[in-house]
C-alpha cells in the first residue's frame, strides 16, 4: 500500500509561521535571516499547493490572515512544535544527554537577572550550558520563543498573552510604574503641577516626556497617564528601551515612566540626578515563559522552578528601593 506524500514542506510551514508571528514579511526576514523575495515566494508556493489564499496582501503594516490562514497557522504551530519537541528529546536522550538553556531577557531586566539565572543553572547537574541573549523588548522575546531561538525567557505578559496554546506562562511579579523626574524640580512644584494639571514653575522638563516605541501597551498607558495628570505635556522623544528613556530624563530635559525593577541596574550618576515617584499603577506583569513541550524534560523544569524561586526572592528583597510615594493617582 502506497503512502501518500505531503506536498507541504516543514520549511513552508516555518516561513508561514514566522510571517504571522513577526506581523509582516519584512519583519520576518530579519527574524529567520531570509530575504523578503524568498519569503514571498515560499508563501506563494504554499498558497499554490493548498489552492487557497492564506494572508491578505495590503498596504497595512500588519498582515491579516484569511480563515484558511488561521487554520493553517494553528496547524503549523502544532506540527513545528511537535518536530522541535522530538528533536530536543532526541538530543537529550541520544546525543548530548544534557540540556542547554537559551535564556532571553530585556535590557531593563538583564543586568539584575544574569547572575541570578547563572546561579540557578549551577543547581542542576544535567544542564550542559547557559546562553543569555538580550532583546529590545518583550515582543521580541515572545517571537524568539515561538521561533525556537531561545527556550526560556522573562517578558511582560501583555506581549505573551494570546500564545498560551504554545507557551507555558508563569507569573513572577508585578512591576510598579514609577515617574522619573529630574531632581532639579522641587517636590512642591511636582505636586502642584499634578494637582493643577499644568506645569508650575519654570520647568521645561515637565512639558516633555519620553515614550517607548517597542512596547505598545506600556506606551499607551504612559500616554493616558500624562493626558490625565499633565495634559499640557507631550511626547517629544521616542526610544527603544526603558534605559534610554531614563538616560534622557537624567539630563534634565524631560520626564519618563520606568519599571521599578530597572532602578537597581542604573548607574549611580543616573539615579542621583532623578527622583522616582510612585504613580500608584502596575507597569507590567513580568512572567517566565517557555515552550510547553519543554515540560517533558525534567532537568529543564527543575531549572525553571529554581529560576522562579530565585527571581521571586530577589524581587521580594529589593522592595526597599527608595522612591517617593506621592498620591499621584488621587
Amino acid at each position: 500500500m502506497k503512502t501518500k506524500q505531503s506536498k507541504i514542506s516543514l520549511h513552508q510551514l516555518e516561513v508561514f509561521r514566522s510571517i504571522v508571528v513577526a506581523g509582516s514579511i519584512s519583519k520576518a526576514a530579519s527574524l529567520i535571516n531570509l530575504s523578503q523575495p524568498t519569503l514571498s515566494q515560499t508563501l506563494a508556493g504554499l498558497e499554490k499547493t493548498l489552492n487557497v489564499q492564506l494572508v491578505v496582501r495590503s498596504r497595512k503594516s500588519e498582515i491579516e490572515m484569511t480563515p484558511a490562514g488561521k487554520f493553517w497557522y494553528s496547524r503549523a504551530i502544532e506540527t513545528l512544535n511537535l518536530i522541535h519537541s522530538a528533536e530536543v528529546v532526541h538530543e537529550n536522550l541520544f546525543v548530548n544527554k544534557a540540556v542547554s538553556i537559551n535564556f532571553g531577557t530585556t535590557p531593563s531586566l538583564q543586568g539584575n537577572f544574569d547572575g541570578l539565572v547563572a546561579k540557578a543553572i549551577k543547581e542542576i547537574p544535567q544542564l550542559q550550558s547557559l546562553t543569555i541573549t538580550s532583546f529590545l523588548g518583550s515582543k521580541q522575546i515572545c517571537n524568539a520563543l515561538l521561533s525556537h531561538k531561545i527556550n526560556i525567557g522573562v517578558a511582560a505578559y501583555d506581549e505573551l498573552k494570546g500564545h498560551q496554546s504554545s507557551l507555558k506562562i508563569i507569573n513572577l511579579y508585578y512591576d510598579k510604574r514609577l515617574w522619573a523626574v529630574p531632581r532639579s524640580v522641587p517636590i512642591e512644584d511636582v505636586l502642584a503641577s499634578i494637582n493643577k494639571k499644568e506645569c508650575v514653575g519654570d520647568h521645561e522638563c515637565l512639558t516633555r516626556y519620553v515614550g517607548l516605541q517597542n512596547a505598545q501597551t506600556w506606551n499607551r498607558r504612559t500616554v493616558d497617564w500624562y493626558q490625565e495628570k499633565l495634559p499640557l505635556s507631550f511626547q517629544f522623544y521616542g526610544v527603544s528601551t526603558h534605559l534610554s528613556a531614563v538616560q534622557i530624563a537624567s539630563t534634565g530635559i524631560a520626564t519618563c515612566h520606568v519599571p521599578v525593577t530597572l532602578i537597581g541596574n542604573l548607574p549611580s550618576r543616573v539615579k542621583e540626578s532623578l527622583v522616582f515617584y510612585d504613580t500608584g499603577e502596575t507597569g507590567r506583569e513580568v512572567c517566565l515563559a517557555f515552550p510547553k513541550h519543554m515540560q517533558s524534560i525534567k532537568p529543564f523544569m527543575d531549572f525553571s522552578t529554581e529560576v522562579q524561586r530565585i527571581l521571586r526572592q530577589e524581587i521580594a528583597s529589593s522592595t526597599g528601593i527608595v522612591y517617593a510615594p506621592l498620591p499621584l493617582n488621587s
